[in-house]
């Protein structure tokens, strides 16, 4: 008996090393896991692609350079890139505006590259069409290819999660969900793709070939400028600081503020694009219907004006024709238009170079005087040689040193500041010959003429007027300096340059 049970156990043992056997050699081989997970792939519509992880593409992936144009339509309103001549992208009736070009590859992926983890519905119907966002004017975009293929996605609401928004392909009712990272370029506004140019096309280092520059109030001229001739700048070459002169509102030398605001003017972006188009609506909104402002100039051929609001909130509102946009501009940027007359003019009124002037005629009400110069003497060497009316020939040379005295007194005139008075009290002024306590004129060999006029209007001040038009004032002690060393010119006296007059 202990014998069969002996031999019963050893066959099952057996048994069970070769069942084990087997398992181990044929059936666990082919039920063994590798790790690799194996899903079935998503089902697509028909013009619907999809990516390697398996997600869902709204259609399949446009790359830009097989992108011919992206039109938006949004809450703020309708614009289009599109592929220029030059394979350029440009924006539609906007194609000279610069725009951020990272923005721009953000607008072409969001567009082209229509990722989708989900499928809402396949059949939505009319009332989850309206709860999805898809009526009353949805944003929308239409992306058409190089070869001509027309892709259009029209975007719905954002889901309740926030991460998402609804999104449908024109003519397949199926509702898609799109990133959020859309809602940055196509339900954004476009002014938040363009740069906020102001100014452009002047190099930095070119900026004094801004010539012709102006600035109205309104619609009244308030300041002009323009470059020196090659004559002009011959006559103040150890006088000028800046190689241009004022125009309006009378001929001055421009300070070195008027140099800074040419080169700021040279490029300059400011802070935001509020607007795309000079449209009527635009211009009243910003305050431009009647610009307070106006900055015209020319460079080389073409001619630059830009239109300015009053401050807001600390900033202006820049109507640029160059790119046709308002940008908002810091109002420190701009702070030259609240400056007045007084701090775009060099102090220093009279600045010509002597050897560059024919004559000079002193009226004061004690007497007249013309002093013709000549630079040469009979050898034809350089030499100042004087002829007057009264004092006749000045030719030695402690005679011609006082006249030299009496030029640099032309020369040290200087305004103050702006006359205190109305254009009528102005015009009064002048037309009243008893309020002039001088005028000299002055002719170059080249033919310009320039008067100043000095009217007096109290104890201490006078109008200067230059060619008859009165902004400024001086001490009344510059014109009675002026007189006395004329007298004494004539008189033949000597000249102590220290004393007052």
């Amino acid at each position: 008996m202990l014998k069969k049970q002996k031999i019963i156990i050893i066959i099952f043992v057996a048994l069970f090393v070769v069942l084990t056997t087997l398992y181990f050699a044929i059936i666990a081989p082919l039920t063994k896991d590798d790790g690799k997970e194996t899903t079935e792939p998503v089902e697509t519509d028909v013009g619907e692609g999809r990516t390697p992880q398996n997600y869902w593409l709204i259609f399949p992936q446009v790359e830009r350079e097989n992108i011919e144009s992206i039109e938006v339509h949004n809450k703020y309103g309708t614009y289009k890139f599109y592929r220029n001549e030059e394979d350029r992208f440009v924006i539609e009736g906007f194609e000279n505006l610069a725009y951020d070009q990272e923005q721009f590859a953000q607008l072409v992926v969001s567009t082209g590259f229509t990722i989708s983890q989900v499928k809402i519905t396949e059949n939505p119907t009319e009332e989850q069409l309206r709860e999805y966002g898809f009526y009353d004017d949805p944003a929308y975009y239409i992306l058409t290819t190089r070869s001509g293929t027309v892709h259009k996605v029209i975007i719905g609401y954002k889901i309740i999660a926030g991460g998402g928004y609804y999104a449908m392909y024109e003519g397949r009712k199926t509702v898609y969900v799109l990133e959020k990272s859309l809602e940055k370029v196509v339900l954004a506004p476009v002014v938040d793709m363009v740069a906020p140019l102001v100014t452009a096309g002047v190099k930095t280092n070119e900026y004094y070939n801004i010539d012709n520059f102006k600035i109205y109030h309104h619609d009244k001229l308030f300041f002009a400028a323009q470059n020196l001739t090659s004559e002009e700048l011959k006559e103040r070459e150890t006088t000028a600081l800046v190689a241009a002169k004022v125009t309006h509102p009378g001929d001055y030398t421009p300070s070195n503020i008027y140099d800074e605001t040419r080169l700021g003017l040279a490029y300059y972006a400011g802070e935001a694009v509020v607007a795309l188009g000079l449209t009527e609506e635009n211009l009243e909104k910003y305050g431009l219907s009647d610009p307070p402002y106006t900055i015209m100039y020319d460079y080389k051929d073409h001619t630059y004006k830009l239109i300015v609001s009053e401050p807001v909130d600390g900033y202006y509102y820049v109507g640029t024709y160059l790119f046709n946009t308002i940008v908002k501009v810091p109002e420190e940027d701009f702070k030259f238009l609240s400056w007045s007359l007084f701090k775009w003019v060099d102090n220093y009124v009279f600045q010509k170079t002597i050897t560059f002037v024919d004559s000079i005629k002193v009226e004061t009400p004690q007497f007249t005087e013309l002093f013709r110069l000549t630079h040469l003497d009979k050898s034809n060497d350089p030499n100042l040689i004087i002829k007057g009316d009264l004092c006749g020939v000045i030719d030695g040379s402690e005679e011609v040193y006082s006249f030299r005295q009496f030029y640099m007194s032309l020369l040290n005139v200087q305004i103050e500041g702006d006359a205190p008075l109305t254009d009528e009290e102005k015009a009064e002024l002048i037309a009243d010959d008893k309020n002039c306590m001088l005028k000299f004129t002055v002719t170059t060999l080249g033919g310009n003429v320039m008067e100043y006029g000095f009217y007096r209007y109290s104890t201490r001040r006078c109008l200067l007027t230059v060619n008859g038009v009165g902004q400024f004032y001086v001490v009344v002690d510059a014109p009675k300096k002026i007189s006395s060393f004329a007298q004494k010119v004539i008189n033949g006296e000597p000249i102590d340059r220290q004393e007052k007059y």
